[in-house]
C-alpha cells in the first residue's frame, strides 16, 4: 500500500473509531488539534533533520497518544523500520496496543504487544515479525527496558517513545535507557518531576509543549474531607457516600483509590455491600490472563483473585453504573469513557504529580466531573519524587516508624 493510501485510511479509521466511541457528535469530522498538528510537525522534522532526543509535554486528556502514533507510523514509513512504544503498565500497553490497532486496520501495518503478560509463544511470535518485517510496532512495558535478551529490539529500533516517563523507576529502567543508539522521544505531563534524567539524555533541550484539549472539557471540582488519622480506607468511604451515590444515579463510572494492594479488596467488599453495584478490582499483583496464572504458579508465585485483570477492565466497561476499586494503576493513562468521580482514600499518600495523574482520569469530555481526596488520615505523606527532592520524603516523628504505631488490643 502507498504511504498516501496509508495516511488516508488511518483518517478513516480514526474517524469510525470518535464516532463508535462518541468522542464527536453526529455530523462531526474528526480532527487533530492546532497543538497536535504543531507537535506532529515539530517531531516529525527534528528526526528528519537527525535530532536524537525530543519531550513532549502534555497534560492528561490533551489527545498525545494521538501524536505518538502518527509520529511513529511517520518515522516507521520514513526509515522502513520499526518503532517501539513503551509504557510504565500492561493495562496502558494493553490500551494503547488498541489504539494503534484500530487505527492501523487495513494498511497492512501490525502492532505487536510484548510485557509479562503474554505468552512465550505470543513472544516468540512478535520476535519473529520483527525479523521478518511483518512487525512494524512493538507496545510493551518496562520488560523492554529491563530483558537482556529484548536490548537489541529497543536499539535497532527507528524510534522508541517513552510514555508517561515519570511513570518508570529512575534506578530500573531510565537508565538503562542512556546507552540506546535510537532516537528518543519521552511525553509527560510534569516532566520537571524528572528533570535532571532528562536533561542528562538531551531531551530537555528540545520541548514540545501541547497545551489545548481535543474536546469541551469543564474543569474536575475538587473536593478535600479530612479524615481521621489511623482511619482504614473503607470506613474512609463513609465521607465520600454523598459523592458516589450522586455520581451512580447518573449511570457514570467510579474510580476508588486505595493506597496499597491490601486495601483494593476491602473497599472493593464494602462499596458492593453498601451500594449493590458491580464493583471491580485492579491491582499489580493480578494475572492478564489465565495462562499467566498457570504460568505464575509453577514458578511458586502468589496472585490475587479469580478472576484476570482483562476480565476485570471488561466488565467495568460494559456495565453503567459501575466501580473500579485500584490502587495508583488508574492513574497511568487509562481512558475509561463516562467516568467522572474519583475517590482516593488516603490522599496524603499520593505525591502531587500522582493525584493530578489521577484527577486526569476524570472529566474526559464534556461531562461535569468530581475528585474527591480524603486527607488527614496518615503519617506517611507523599512518599515520591512528585515532591521534587527526587526521593522519598516521610512526614513520620524523628525517629519513629509505621509499624511502632500498630497497637495490639
Amino acid at each position: 500500500m502507498l504511504n498516501q493510501d496509508i495516511w488516508a485510511r488511518i483518517e478513516e479509521n480514526s474517524q469510525n473509531v470518535a464516532t463508535r466511541r462518541e468522542l464527536i457528535r453526529p455530523g462531526e469530522r474528526f480532527a487533530l488539534t492546532d497543538d497536535q498538528a504543531r507537535a506532529i510537525g515539530r517531531i516529525t522534522q527534528g528526526l528528519e533533520d537527525g535530532l536524537f532526543e525530543f519531550l513532549l509535554k502534555a497534560p492528561t486528556g490533551s489527545g498525545k497518544t494521538e501524536v505518538l502514533l502518527r509520529v511513529a507510523v511517520a518515522e516507521a514509513l520514513r526509515t522502513d523500520g520499526y518503532v517501539c512504544l513503551v509504557a510504565p503498565t500492561r493495562d496502558l500497553v494493553r490500551q494503547d496496543c488498541t489504539y494503534f490497532r484500530e487505527r492501523l486496520d487495513g494498511t497492512g501495518l501490525e502492532v505487536g504487544e510484548l510485557h509479562a503478560g503474554v505468552s512465550k509463544s505470543e513472544r516468540d511470535a512478535v520476535l519473529s515479525g520483527l525479523a521478518s518485517g511483518a512487525i512494524r510496532f512493538v507496545v510493551g512495558s518496562a520488560l523492554l527496558i529491563a530483558a537482556d535478551d529484548l536490548w537489541d529490539v529497543l536499539d535497532r529500533s527507528a524510534l522508541l517513545c517513552v510514555d508517561d516517563v515519570n511513570a518508570f523507576d529512575e534506578r530500573e529502567h531510565l537508565r538503562l535507557l542512556e546507552g540506546l543508539d535510537c532516537p528518543l522521544l519521552f511525553a509527560s505531563a510534569t516532566p520537571n518531576e524528572m528533570r535532571p534524567f532528562l536533561e542528562r539524555v538531551g531531551a530537555f533541550s528540545n520541548p514540545i509543549e501541547m497545551r489545548g484539549m481535543p474536546f469541551n472539557v469543564q474543569p474536575t471540582a475538587v473536593h478535600e474531607i479530612e479524615g481521621v488519622w489511623g482511619e482504614p480506607a473503607e470506613e474512609q468511604l463513609a465521607r465520600a457516600d454523598a459523592l458516589i451515590r450522586e455520581h451512580l444515579n447518573k449511570k457514570s463510572r467510579v474510580f476508588v483509590i486505595g493506597r496499597t494492594r491490601g486495601d483494593v479488596p476491602k473497599l472493593a467488599q464494602r462499596l458492593e455491600n453498601t451500594y449493590g453495584v458491580p464493583v471491580q478490582q485492579l491491582r499489580g499483583d493480578m494475572v492478564d490472563t489465565n495462562e499467566q496464572r498457570r504460568r505464575y504458579r509453577r514458578r511458586g508465585l502468589r496472585v490475587h483473585g479469580a478472576s484476570t485483570r482483562i476480565e476485570n477492565m471488561a466488565a467495568f466497561l460494559r456495565a453503567a453504573p459501575s466501580i473500579l476499586a485500584a490502587t495508583n494503576l488508574v492513574g497511568s493513562g487509562l481512558d475509561i469513557p463516562a467516568a467522572d468521580l474519583i475517590v482516593i482514600t488516603d490522599a496524603d499518600a499520593f505525591g502531587e504529580a500522582e493525584i493530578e495523574q489521577l484527577i486526569g482520569r476524570v472529566g474526559r469530555r464534556e461531562h461535569p466531573s468530581d475528585a474527591l481526596l480524603i486527607t488527614n488520615t496518615t503519617f506517611e505523606r507523599n512518599p515520591s519524587r512528585a515532591m521534587g527532592t527526587g526521593r522519598a520524603r516521610s512526614f513520620m516523628p524523628r525517629g519513629a516508624r509505621p509499624g511502632s504505631f500498630r497497637f495490639g488490643r
